[in-house]
């Protein structure tokens, strides 16, 4: 009798074993089965990633980007958006002061990328600026205060093109307010598409660009290669500094008779 519960105890023993092998077995295959958990990598580093944009123009003609991909955009675009880079939450923010003979008045000027798209096959970016006063009681008539709303920068190849109020995409009536890469040291490009056309362009209007240079950004302490971009006039000047990678860093209009205008500095940016 003795023996015989020894070995119904052994049973018992052995199966328990069994159960609680088969458990464990299954419980290390289940872990052995699970996907491993990889890195993230934040590949807005590498590649730009504009938002597509929700907006469509009237007749159909506007495409959303992509925001996975830039192989939507020809070569030449792609290299004046990386030393433009116009890309969704792109953001920069200026003191801007603006002066007459009697009164001087500062705005904290903030301009950012809200939406990009495609449209008739051209990269367009709208940039809101909105305006805080910061210092000064401008009146009514107050000639240099900052606009307020949004404008458009058309990209076509190394051409941008900028538009008040709507999108413009007959360049042929485009404001070109940029070439880049700029013309070397004595090239010139006209703004306005009047004198773009005109048999005899006139020795003012045109705008120009220094020899490149070296620049040092106390924003972010970064050497950064710069420009000196101006329009050419004939009461005054109007001009810019424009660092690659970031966009303007400075601009200063004057009229000399006056000696009113405003001059714009940047403070801060936010690029994507």
């Amino acid at each position: 009798m003795l023996v015989y519960l020894i070995h119904l105890i052994m049973a018992h023993i052995k199966s328990l074993s069994r159960i609680l092998l088969i458990i464990i077995i299954g419980f290390l295959l289940s872990g052995c089965l699970r996907p491993a958990t990889l890195p993230m990598v934040d590949l807005s580093q590498f590649t730009p990633q504009p938002q597509a944009s929700d907006a469509i123009p009237s007749e159909g003609t506007a495409a959303a980007f992509n925001p996975s991909s830039t192989l939507e955009l020809d070569p030449a675009t792609q290299a004046t958006l990386r030393r433009y880079p116009l890309w969704v939450g792109s953001s920069w923010v200026y003191t801007y002061i603006g002066y007459t003979q009697k009164k001087e008045v500062t705005w904290r000027v903030v301009e950012t990328v809200v939406e990009t798209q495609i449209i008739d096959g051209y990269y367009i970016a709208t940039v809101e600026r909105t305006t805080e006063l910061l210092e000064g009681t401008p009146d009514a008539a107050f000639p240099y205060k900052p606009k307020e709303g949004v404008y458009y920068e058309l990209v076509d190849g190394s051409n941008l093109y900028r538009s008040e109020g709507q999108i413009e995409t007959d360049l042929d009536e485009a404001w070109l307010d940029l070439v880049i890469p700029f013309p070397e040291e004595g090239g010139r490009w006209y703004p306005d598409p009047a004198d773009r056309v005109a048999a005899n362009p006139p020795d003012t209007g045109y705008k120009f660009a220094s020899e490149p240079y070296h620049q040092t950004l106390p924003e972010d302490d970064s050497l950064r290669i710069c420009y000196n971009v101006a329009i050419r006039l004939a009461d005054g000047k109007d001009e810019g500094t424009f660092c690659d990678g970031i966009g303007f860093v400075y601009r200063e209009a004057t009229i000399w008779n006056s000696g009113e205008g405003f001059r714009s500095e940047m403070v801060g940016f936010s690029l994507q």
